[in-house]
């Protein structure tokens, strides 16, 4: 598996380019806005863009969408089923068609990689976090801890905003106790803001949900 970070948008949305090495399928997570850099990626590495999937639908993560969906007709644009009106700012609403309504337990996959689809609404009422268990690279015998695409549900030493249309401080606990805070110690959580962090690392100092 292979992971390009890129900053889009005005507030700096992490968007996430993730790909199969070998079967080269790729999935885009959160294209706040769309980005010259991210078909050059597209591009160098000989990728075909299976997904165009979404943690939530607030303007910040959504914005690049209607873009490459028109740049790579055949992905499919996937976000929660929760989801249904994605909910934003005031007058920041991109339209588009979401092609695949995700729930709990479906699985997404890249040839050999198969993300598991999490719930984990309270920032948004239809959010969602993308889980991938321990992975093989495929060029040792190494297996690499799991990986979690967190959205704003929980950020490095923060979680996300409950203040917003459709948002519940209980429900966003709940998800994060119930649907991270169970997944291994060592899983990197790469979220929709700020950087990296760990499962443990949160159940321990995380201020907000400990």
């Amino acid at each position: 598996m292979k992971i390009r970070i890129f900053e889009l948008g005005a507030l700096g949305t992490n968007g996430y380019l993730v790909w199969d090495e070998n079967s080269r399928e790729a999935m885009m997570i959160d294209p706040s806005d769309f980005s010259s850099r991210v078909e050059k990626a597209i591009s160098e590495n000989g990728l075909t863009l299976k997904y165009i999937t979404l943690t939530h639908g607030h303007f910040d993560h959504v914005g690049g969408v209607e873009e490459f969906k028109a740049r790579h007709p055949d992905a499919i644009v996937a976000a929660g089923a929760g989801e249904s009106e994605l909910p934003g700012f005031p007058g920041m609403r991109a339209e588009f068609t979401t092609e695949l309504l995700l729930t709990e337990g479906n699985e997404l996959t890249l040839g050999a990689l198969v993300f598991q689809v999490l719930e984990t609404p309270g920032h948004t009422p239809g959010g969602l976090s993308f889980y991938i268990p321990e992975w093989d690279s495929g060029l040792s015998d190494k297996a690499y801890s799991g990986t979690v695409f967190s959205g704003d549900t929980l950020f490095h030493g923060s979680i996300g905003r409950t203040d917003l249309g459709g948002g519940d401080f209980e429900i966003l606990n709940s998800s994060i106790m119930k649907k991270l805070y169970i997944l291994p110690d060592d899983t990197i959580v790469l979220p929709g803001h700020m950087d990296a962090t760990t499962i443990g690392y949160e159940k321990r100092y995380n201020p907000f949900v400990r």
